[in-house]
């Protein structure tokens, strides 16, 4: 995500005319879209390195409401997929990539990044533990909307729901999902698009 733009030692705290172009050829954002992301993480991230203990409050407008101990876990998950070169801290360029693919309105991007928030512990496939654990926190949120025929499929048996679903994705029964798996997933099944969108 965020190693395409990268420069080694740079911390980002000066947006310069170079960071600038990079970022938004990068993210497709504007110039005033960009600084004022850049404000905004460097008032909560000061350092340059944010915490995941400061996400929420950074990216709070684009994480789902759950109850505060499934909200953990799933700040976790999605600390782990920003967090692309794995510092334990998010920069500038991580948090701009991550701001791009919770807007982002392209399918194939979505899913990427909906994956790689479900895959916690990064080793590009999903188990049916991780999935389980993305079901349980997505659930709260679910009940929290009207209208939503995606909790009806969840809503009855959580670990029967998650077998099924797991079945659905892993189309060569290797016993984990795979990137393009949850991305075919994800372009042909509504259903799949409702559980995991937030």
């Amino acid at each position: 995500m965020g190693n395409l733009i990268r420069k080694h030692g740079e911390d980002y705290k000066i947006l310069s005319n170079d960071l600038l172009k990079r970022c938004c050829t990068i993210t497709g954002f504007k110039n005033e879209e960009i600084r004022n992301e850049h404000r905004k993480f460097f008032s909560i991230a000061e350092s340059g390195r944010l915490k995941k203990s400061h996400m929420e409050e950074l990216l709070g407008d684009y994480l789902p409401t759950t109850k505060r101990k499934h909200s953990k876990y799933f700040t976790k998950c999605v600390f782990s997929a920003i967090d692309t070169n794995n510092d334990g801290y998010i920069d500038f360029l991580e948090y701009l990539m991550s701001v791009r693919f919770f807007r982002t309105e392209s399918p194939i991007e979505k899913a990427d990044f909906i994956f790689r928030i479900i895959d916690k512990n990064g080793d590009h496939r999903v188990s049916k533990e991780e999935l389980e654990r993305t079901l349980i926190c997505l659930q709260e949120f679910r009940k929290s909307l009207t209208n939503n025929h995606a909790i009806d499929v969840i809503n009855d048996d959580l670990q029967l729901a998650t077998h099924t679903i797991f079945e659905i994705l892993d189309e060569d029964k290797s016993g984990f999902i795979g990137v393009s798996e949850f991305k075919d997933a994800w372009l042909k099944n509504e259903t799949i698009r409702a559980l995991f969108t937030f």
